[in-house]
């Protein structure tokens, strides 16, 4: 069974000029600041968007705007070493939560843009021709080029797990050159082990799936909904592919909980005192590819 690997801003943060999240959020709250400690990003993102969308009010907010502001901002990230690990891995599908291009400016190869999506980001990927096969790049959460794909807020969470769900039961349509596509129910691709790939969420039942620089917070509502779904169909007998999760620090209940939705928790150890993210995550890298 093929591997794909699923990657969040972990591997972004080993860059020197990484963009941090609680910056951007304290740029969005502007004049109207508040303590965020114990709200997810998702619902942060919410009260900055009604605080600046009050009725009756003289200005009203643009979410575009305010989704421009992030692309804006992470524009510049920069890619690293890790990245180009990963382009070197005999992988074709690559899945990411995150926003920016670090991997492709590590690939360096010019992408064949293929998603029509304005809003949600099913399909959404970009593919690069290499000299030996064709990579993907598919953007979970939306990407930078295309602001108001980007996902921030829970409405938006909520209106994408409504997207999946849709796809898992077969009932999601989309059109391609004029022509109505449909796609087959979910538990009929595993039963007959036929995946169309139309969209990303096919790799979590199709291949073994990979997860590295992603903290798995629980406002990452879809993934959850997803991994929760997958372990619904494995009491049946009939999942077939792994999922792995890498980490070099987990919280029991975390642990648990990921191993009762039929994920397996990797832990990676470092050698060092201090946290090294960089040796943790480029031994897990190592542990994908042997």
């Amino acid at each position: 069974m093929k591997n794909t690997v699923l990657f969040g801003n972990g591997l972004n943060r080993i860059s020197e000029n990484s963009v941090s999240w609680d910056d951007l959020l304290d740029q969005l709250k502007a004049d109207k600041p508040f303590q965020t400690n114990a709200l997810p990003n998702t619902m942060v993102y919410e009260r900055i968007y009604m605080e600046k969308h009050r009725p009756h009010s003289s200005e009203q907010a643009d979410e575009l705007k305010i989704k421009q502001t992030i692309a804006n901002a992470m524009k510049g990230q920069g890619s690293n070493e890790l990245f180009e690990l990963l382009a070197k891995m005999e992988i074709e599908n690559y899945l990411t939560t995150n926003y920016d291009y670090a991997f492709e400016k590590a690939i360096n190869l010019e992408p064949d843009k293929l998603s029509t999506e304005e809003v949600y980001s099913l399909r959404r990927k970009r593919s690069y021709k290499t000299k030996d096969n064709i990579k993907s790049l598919w953007s979970l959460h939306g990407e930078i080029d295309h602001p108001k794909s980007i996902m921030l807020g829970l409405d938006h969470y909520v209106g994408s797990v409504s997207k999946i769900d849709s796809y898992i039961k077969g009932k999601y349509r989309h059109i391609i050159k004029g022509e109505r596509i449909s796609v087959l129910p979910m538990i009929e691709k595993i039963q007959r082990n036929e995946f169309c790939h139309t969209s990303w969420v096919d790799f979590f039942f199709s291949s073994n799936l990979h997860i590295i620089g992603l903290s798995l917070d629980y406002s990452e509502t879809d993934i959850w909904w997803l991994l929760n779904k997958r372990a619904r169909y494995a009491v049946e007998g009939i999942v077939t592919n792994k999922i792995y999760f890498y980490t070099d620090n987990i919280d029991q209940e975390k642990k648990g909980l990921l191993k009762s939705f039929n994920v397996e928790v990797v832990l990676v150890k470092n050698n060092t005192i201090a946290p090294d993210y960089k040796s943790m995550y480029r031994t897990a890298i190592n542990r994908i590819s042997a």
